[in-house]
C-alpha cells in the first residue's frame, strides 16, 4: 500500500494522479526504484497524514452548547458535522440537529402558553 507524497492519501492501484490532491505520480516510480534497496527504511512521505478522531471535538462541543442555548446555530453546526468524512462527526451532527429541533419545539411550546 502506497500513499501520496503530497497529501498522504492512499494511492489507488495503477493511478497516475492522486484522487485527493491531483499529485502526478509519474516521477514517483523513479524514486521508488531508487529506494527499493532500502525497503526497511521509513520516509516521511510514506506515512499518511491521517486526521485524528478528535479533529472535530471543538465543533461537537460548540454544537451541543448551541443546540441547547441557540437551536438555530445548533442546526448549523449539525449540518457542518454531517458533511464531514468522519463517521463519528456525522453521528454527532445528527444528534445535535435532533437536540436542536427538540429544544426549539419545547421553547416554542413554552412561549405559546
Amino acid at each position: 500500500m502506497t500513499f501520496c507524497p503530497s497529501c498522504g492519501a492512499e494511492r489507488k492501484e495503477g493511478s497516475k494522479y492522486c484522487h485527493n490532491c491531483g499529485y502526478d505520480f509519474g516521477n514517483v516510480g523513479a524514486e521508488e526504484n531508487s529506494n527499493s534497496n532500502s525497503n526497511a527504511q521509513v520516509t516521511q512521505n510514506s506515512i499518511p497524514n491521517v486526521q485524528s478522531e478528535n479533529s472535530y471535538t471543538f465543533s461537537k462541543i460548540l454544537g451541543y452548547i448551541c443546540a441547547i442555548l441557540i437551536p438555530l446555530f445548533g442546526i448549523i453546526f449539525g449540518i457542518y458535522l454531517i458533511t464531514r468524512d468522519e463517521e463519528n462527526a456525522k453521528k454527532h451532527g445528527k444528534l445535535i440537529i435532533g437536540l436542536s429541533i427538540v429544544i426549539w419545539f419545547i421553547s416554542f411550546m413554552a412561549m405559546s402558553m
